[in-house]
């Protein structure tokens, strides 16, 4: 996907609870500007993915409508996110020979195609494959390797990548709305986009963003993206627990937990009542003490963090990522998650906002708006990504790339890329 600075841009944050489409544009003073904004309902997703293509289509929809309406303009193409349970980070170290000289953009566009045929599976698409660290005759931690003479070139790349299946019922969901893909940013690495500043992204720093069927991280380090992951839990099952805690409605749930839900007992909880209606009509309102709320809030939570914890530990990033967490998302607006966060991690907390785009009134200027003011921003973004556009849902493009034939063919391949 090639914007200009000029081009006006849609994105798609796409999410469990609700649908947020940002327009904006590039202006030379100030940088990325909103345009436009509209929200809708989200009815038809469950865990970032697709179930219901009817009731997904008409949450798209309005929301688009109201973000036209609000820029005055039509939108023909979207950038939208991928917050998926299987999203997935894989590591790749790639070598390859060539002739003596100066190195040249043919020769890392063959080494990203190797490593890109190397890693296309038929149930798997490329969201993101990023270049971490180039190595020239055994000299690692080059950035760019153009010009530099040597005869061993490599590359060790980040590949993100997510399940197929629900990749393709995202695209078609989109194009019933008739819209065109154009592309697709994962939602953690999205969110970092417009909530990280520079020196988190440098030293090494944890994002969480929590949403309402998915929480997700990204991990940076020396300003590059090195690690995602995804849990299938969110704000809705926090919901769902409170409701069947206490007995009551998931939309009174809902509500008791905005009001007056905490991940941290405060001193007061065994003598506060909250009134809870009931799930028959007929009952009477009940009110149970405060404690017991807490009490479901804070299992759900610490066993959420826990279970992230675990999968970072043994991705081996743990330490690596430094010694600072930023949460954001819905759930980041929950009382005492973030002292929660900080008791579980051992690490500093603290909630990001977004930043970076011009314009944003009080309701985006918050957590659960990160993700689509992070596509915006991320669109624009001069990054050392070696493919753009939409992703290959068919998982066939990059495996053409795979050197084919007999010996004397993949000889004459080789010579006519580096000659």
């Amino acid at each position: 996907m090639s914007l200009t600075r000029s081009d006006t841009i849609c994105v798609l944050d796409i999410g469990t609870s609700k649908v947020a489409c940002l327009i904006g544009r590039h202006d030379p003073a100030t940088g990325v500007r909103l345009l436009g904004a509209g929200t809708a309902a989200s009815q038809g997703v469950k865990h970032g993915a697709v179930v219901d293509l009817e009731a997904s289509e008409a949450g798209i929809r309005q929301a688009v409508q109201k973000a036209e309406r609000a820029a005055g303009v039509t939108v023909h193409g979207v950038i939208v996110n991928a917050g998926l349970r299987t999203l997935s980070s894989k590591h790749m170290r790639v070598h390859s020979q060539f002739a003596s000289g100066a190195i040249e953009d043919r020769n890392l566009k063959r080494i990203i195609d190797t490593s890109l045929s190397q890693q296309a599976a038929p149930e798997h698409a490329i969201l993101h494959a990023l270049p971490l660290n180039w190595e020239v005759d055994g000299e690692n931690g080059i950035r760019d390797p153009r010009g530099m003479y040597g005869q061993r070139l490599g590359v060790d790349m980040h590949f993100v990548t997510a399940g197929i299946g629900p990749l393709r019922n995202l695209a078609h969901c989109i194009e019933r709305c008739h819209l065109s893909l154009r592309g697709v940013t994962v939602s953690p690495y999205a969110a970092a986009q417009s909530v990280l500043t520079q020196d988190e992204r440098d030293l090494g720093v944890t994002l969480i963003d929590m949403g309402a069927g998915l929480t997700t991280a990204s991990v940076f380090r020396d300003n590059q993206l090195v690690h995602v992951d995804a849990i299938g839990v969110g704000g809705r099952n926090v919901t769902s627990d409170i409701a069947r805690g206490l007995n009551t409605p998931v939309e009174a749930a809902e509500r008791i937990k905005l009001l007056y839900g905490s991940a941290l007992h405060g001193s007061r909880d065994e003598y506060e009542q909250i009134p809870c209606p009931p799930v028959g009509a007929m009952d009477e309102l009940q009110r149970v003490p405060k404690a017991r709320l807490t009490a479901i809030i804070r299992a759900r939570a610490e066993e959420t963090l826990e279970l992230l914890q675990k999968r970072l530990y043994a991705s081996g990033l743990e330490s690596y990522s430094g010694r600072q967490i930023v949460l954001t998302g819905g759930g980041a607006k929950l009382s005492g998650l973030r002292e929660l966060t900080e008791l579980v991690f051992n690490k500093r907390v603290r909630i990001g906002t977004p930043h970076g785009v011009f314009g944003l009134t009080d309701a985006l200027d918050a957590p659960d708006y990160a993700v689509a003011t992070g596509l915006l921003c991320h669109a624009y973004e001069q990054t050392s990504e070696a493919i753009s556009g939409p992703p290959d849902l068919s998982g066939r493009r990059y495996q053409a790339n795979r050197y084919s034939g007999g010996p004397v063919a993949r000889s004459v391949q080789w010579l006519r890329e580096n000659f």
